[in-house]
């Protein structure tokens, strides 16, 4: 560069003060990128606007232009790499959102995030009609799969459907009940004019707050205690989260059951189980598996590795082995809360007698409430809402049809509507974000049922801990935000709950955890000769009886994170008449101790459809010809005129 050029350097960059290395500097940029003065300018306000702001008091120092060299060089190979592809991809590549955007991966979480980042600059959709040609999902170059893949605006990029789908539109066995509860009663027909159901959220979110149970001989600091309640009312935040936070909480969980049961056992004192004890003695502690203190996480709890973990007060948090050897009965998984009869001869090891039952909620039949409980009828379902190998939600369309059918009172809909598990996500096949996938599939189907349905008719949307449209990736999980139903172009008059939620529908408790603690329990649990002898209703009895909708501890190592510091939003604040717990395990709907347990099932299940649950609450003079508490209905409880029906999509 000559001397002159030197003069318009300095003159393009308005008499900014150049050192002589920045001149010499900028002269190898423009030299070896075939730059001219003004060009070169034009990337320096650039580099200004994305790294300071905009700040012009800003010198162009040696060192900053040496990243702006950086910038310049990362430009100038896009634009190779693009003359490389040829025209032949430059259709391809039009049909993308983003060019730049990399594949999700599986194995690649950078890759994840960066697509996140990239798409979260974008201006969110409003209406399926917004995406225009983008988002589709395009097919990787080197598995040759045959599978159905979509554009939002336009049609399938196969001209016929999927072998899945075809299967699907022929199946026989839509419309068939795998499984009822009260069959015995009469189909509940209700007034097209009806009143809207009451619902209220029975989690009072101003009194949320970490409970500390005590006694005549515990001393609760008020000052910690007050601190505790506040940081419970908090928005949820997950990777917070301390080791004496848990500790505390499942102090906590011990003493609040150990009060129970020596309140309803009329015990004087309860003993330390670690300490010799030539008598039989009741203590309460928290079931835990040795081999997991050993380092063998992948070793399932049995009757052999049992260990009892004290409270601090009871005894100092120590724990003792467990010999149910001559114990006739019992039912078991780690994190459980017991209280054991027996006696430690030698004070190394406790020799369980018996089980004893634990106290359970307060749970008022229908004369003791308050209201009267109009009759209702509900439907609930679960996802995922599409089939494995496309994202054309045929069962969901299916499951709104037979929703406008039934026309019920309060539709509950459960995550995960964008499964993170789905095999084409998995596999990098989807070039659109989540947030685009539910406005462009799942909306339009929302619109449909929100607008067939009565006006008094509620709609309700339950997030999932595999939905990649929640923010929160673990449990529990707070309801979908205003913004973000309007970004997934939800219509309007549909609503969002937490995840569990505890409602009650016109004085029907309903307790709702959607996580599969089904399947999490069903390879942990260890029994002999339970009082419940039918497995899956006992897995979900265990919730009733810890008052807990995740009781086990720990987790399984592919399980969102659960979080201890959010432990209210996991209590049971009353005992629900209804408790749903969806399942990948066989769905199934029983009666037991005055509740009804449900699992709905799966709306999709790989290639083929899944179930959904219908309900339908009586009048409470429907309970006698059901068996009610001495022809009494006054003395029944709301599952014993509650009829359920599991139909196959």
């Amino acid at each position: 560069m000559s001397a002159a050029s030197t003069i318009d350097l300095l003159r393009a960059f308005g008499g900014a003060k150049l050192e002589p290395d920045a001149v010499a500097e900028c002269q190898s940029i423009c030299q070896t990128f075939d730059l001219s003065t003004s060009e070169l300018f034009i990337r320096w306000q650039t580099f200004l606007i994305n790294q300071h702001g905009g700040d012009v008091s800003i010198q162009p120092t040696r060192e900053r232009l040496l990243q702006v060299r950086g910038l310049v060089q990362q430009e100038q190979e896009r634009k190779l790499s693009s003359q490389r592809r040829g025209p032949h991809a430059s259709h391809a590549i039009k049909l993308s959102r983003n060019k730049e955007r990399t594949h999700y991966d599986k194995t690649s979480v950078e890759g994840l995030l960066q697509g996140m980042v990239s798409g979260s600059q974008r201006e969110p959709p409003t209406t399926p009609q917004s995406t225009k040609r983008a988002g589709l999902l395009k097919a990787n170059a080197s598995v040759n799969r045959n599978r159905a893949m979509f554009s939002p605006a336009t049609p399938s990029v196969f001209a016929e459907p999927s072998p899945s789908a075809i299967r699907f539109s022929s199946r026989t066995t839509m419309g068939r009940t795998e499984d009822s509860l009260h069959s015995e009663l009469p189909p509940l027909v209700l007034a097209s004019d009806r009143p809207p159901v009451a619902v209220q959220n029975l989690v009072d979110k101003t009194a949320e707050a970490v409970e500390v149970s005590s006694d005549e001989n515990d001393n609760v600091d008020s000052e910690k205690s007050a601190a505790v309640a506040r940081s419970a009312t908090k928005r949820m935040r997950y990777m917070f989260e301390k080791t004496g936070t848990r500790t505390e909480v499942v102090n906590r969980r011990i003493e609040r059951m150990a009060i129970e049961t020596k309140t309803k056992y009329k015990i004087e004192a309860l003993a330390n189980p670690t300490y010799a004890h030539q008598v039989d003695v009741t203590a309460v502690g928290r079931i835990l598996n040795i081999n997991l203190e050993e380092g063998q996480t992948a070793t399932p709890l049995t009757s052999e590795s049992l260990v009892l973990e004290t409270s601090r007060r009871l005894g100092n948090g120590r724990r003792t082995p467990l010999d149910v050897r001559a114990t006739p009965s019992f039912s078991l998984f780690p994190g459980q809360i017991v209280a054991i009869e027996g006696k430690n001869l030698k004070g190394t090891e406790f020799l369980v007698s018996q089980f004893r039952p634990l106290p359970r909620l307060p749970h008022p039949c229908i004369g003791e409430r308050p209201d009267a409980l109009p009759p209702f009828n509900a439907t609930v379902a679960a996802g995922p809402y599409t089939l494995s190998d496309n994202f054309e939600y045929e069962p969901l369309s299916v499951l709104v049809d037979h929703v406008l059918a039934a026309s019920p009172s309060v539709v509950f809909l459960l995550g995960p509507f964008v499964s993170e598990g789905h095999p084409m996500i998995r596999d990098g096949l989807v070039d659109m974000l989540p947030e685009e996938i539910f406005c462009a599939k799942i909306s339009p189907h929302l619109s449909r049922l929100r607008e067939g349905l009565s006006p008094a008719s509620l709609i309700y949307l339950i997030p999932s801990a595999d939905d990649l449209c929640c923010p929160y990736v673990s449990f529990p999980q707070p309801q979908y935000s205003r913004e973000t139903l309007q970004q997934m172009g939800v219509p309007e008059g549909i609503e969002s709950l937490d995840n569990p939620a505890q409602v009650s529908v016109n004085g029907v408790v309903f307790g709702i955890s959607n996580i599969d603690i089904l399947f999490h329990l069903v390879k942990e649990e260890v029994s002999r000769l339970p009082a419940l002898s039918d497995r899956l209703p006992r897995l979900a009895w265990h919730l009733i009886e810890q008052r807990h909708f995740y009781p086990l501890s720990p987790p399984p190592a592919d399980c969102a994170g659960v979080l201890a510091s959010q432990d209210t939003r996991l209590r049971m604040q009353t005992m629900p008449d209804v408790l749903i717990t969806p399942s990948q395990l066989k769905p199934f709907v029983r009666a037991h101790g005055n509740v009804a347990l449900l699992n709905p099932g799966l709306s999709s299940r790989g290639l083929a459809g899944g179930t959904f649950a219908k309900l339908s609450v009586h009048p409470q003079t429907s309970a006698e010809p059901s068996g009610a508490v001495l022809g009494n209905p006054q003395k029944a409880y709301p599952a014993s005129f509650t009829s359920v029906d599991i139909v196959r999509i």
